[in-house]
């Protein structure tokens, strides 16, 4: 008998199944036959359910990752556009994406080490 009060796995079962969820329409493809010519993808015959339900939702919204995105560097920019006007300097209080941040600072620090701008033992300890 397994006991899953001992088990290792930090997330909850909500979150379990909600991964489950995204892994299961990852998986699963649907065939261009099934599908109205203008989601066709012929490049893999096919497109997977979670990038059928992105689409979904970008007609519902009308809007597309990338023109999100683009409105938001605008925001951005018309924001420090203001403050350097105010002040001639502007302080970075705009939207972030804290994932791609880690990435990007992650990438940088990996790039030092490699090229022998700082060595790997110098990072110890530091947080």
């Amino acid at each position: 008998m397994i006991d899953w009060s001992q088990s290792k796995d930090p997330r909850s079962t909500k979150q379990l199944i909600e991964d489950g969820m995204r892994v299961m329409q990852e998986t699963i493809v649907i065939p261009n036959a099934w599908l109205p010519q203008e989601w066709h993808d012929n490049v893999r015959g096919g497109r997977t359910l979670a990038r059928l339900n992105e689409m979904c939702e970008n007609v519902e919204s009308g809007d597309t990752k990338h023109q999100k995105l683009k409105a938001l560097k605008a925001e951005n920019c018309e924001n420090y556009r203001k403050q350097y006007e105010a002040s001639e300097s502007f302080e970075y209080n705009g939207h972030r994406n804290e994932m791609r941040l880690h990435k990007n600072e992650m990438a940088f620090v990996g790039g030092m080490v490699s090229s022998g701008m700082i060595d790997a033992d110098d990072l110890e300890g530091e947080v």
